[in-house]
């Protein structure tokens, strides 16, 4: 009598009742001894025999879900045509983000120039603006009470004809001269509390909040040195400074400089031998005259061209 032994998935194999069987399996070799007779089967035998069957149940799998799905009315192919589409736009989305986080970067790389603008603004500004600080340069314009001689010879005809005479002439004649000057104010008394308090109206000493203007300016009293000219080593100005509106300066004092003056025994006007120069009547001496000038705070000047 022959009885059937299932060795493998695809193999069967039929054996009598009075044989002996024995079977030897490992992860790689499966032996199968019949009697005396061996049947060997290897690892590549089985994985192919393992692929079939993992594809049969794959197709079978497959199968089952058709059937769900055309039972349910569902149609494969528009199911993947909508699954495509939400892969697509998972993309686009993937690239919107990625536009939008650069985007992100640009803007906060450009914050932090903007904001590194503002920091040296407000350095300026409070530079520009501080009360305290008690030296500041300035600069403007002077008006001094004496114009720099600018001595020449000409010819006016003599008394007889054909003769001439030989003359001193100062071509840049006047009492007044505008000057272009620079220098520095230090403050010696505060005068801002004075300028913006409340002033008294009334015999009966009602104090009413008046200003002069819409918020409080600083004022102070100050020593003005400064230089002017195109030698400033020449040209030396010296007197009290008024500051007010904060920005704003008033001074008036001397001006010492060097002037090409007439020495003794010359004058405007006043004839000279026809062998002399302009050297030999003239000479360098330093005159003390008064001036007056409006300066303008130089802080301030290089914060308001910014």
């Amino acid at each position: 009598m022959l009885l059937p032994l299932a060795t493998l998935a695809q193999d069967t194999l039929f054996v009598r009742v009075t044989d002996t069987v024995t079977v030897l399996r490992t992860d790689t070799v499966t032996v199968l001894r019949v009697d005396s007779v061996y049947i060997l089967h290897t690892d590549t035998v089985i994985r192919r025999e393992a692929d079939t069957a993992a594809l049969s149940a794959m197709k079978e799998k497959e199968k089952f879900y058709r059937e769900i799905l055309s039972a349910n009315g569902v149609d494969k192919e528009k199911l993947e045509a909508e699954r495509n589409h939400y892969i697509r736009m998972v993309d686009s989305l993937r690239s919107l983000v990625r536009i939008a986080e650069l985007e992100n970067v640009r803007k906060d790389e450009a914050n932090k120039y903007l904001e590194e603008r503002v920091r040296i603004a407000e350095e300026r500004t409070a530079q520009a603006t501080n009360r305290k600080k008690k030296v500041r340069p300035i600069q403007g314009v002077a008006m001094r009470f004496f114009r720099t001689p600018e001595w020449e010879f000409i010819l006016r005809s003599g008394e007889q004809q054909g003769t001439y005479e030989k003359l001193l002439s100062n071509r840049n004649a006047g009492s007044v001269e505008f000057d272009y000057v620079t220098g520095a104010s230090v403050m010696l008394w505060d005068l801002t509390k004075y300028f913006n308090r409340d002033p008294m109206l009334g015999a009966d000493s009602v104090r009413r909040t008046i200003r002069r203007f819409d918020q409080d300016f600083a004022y102070d009293l100050g020593l003005y040195i400064g230089f002017g000219g195109s030698n400033l080593f020449k040209n030396f100005y010296v007197g009290g400074s008024f500051r007010f509106v904060d920005f704003f300066y008033l001074t008036a004092g001397v001006n010492i400089a060097e002037y090409t003056v007439l020495k003794e025994g010359y004058e405007d006007n006043s004839r000279v031998g026809d062998n002399l120069s302009l050297k030999d009547v003239t000479a360098s001496a330093w005159l003390i005259k008064p001036f007056i000038s409006l300066s303008i705070d130089l802080d301030f000047l290089s914060y308001i061209k910014k």
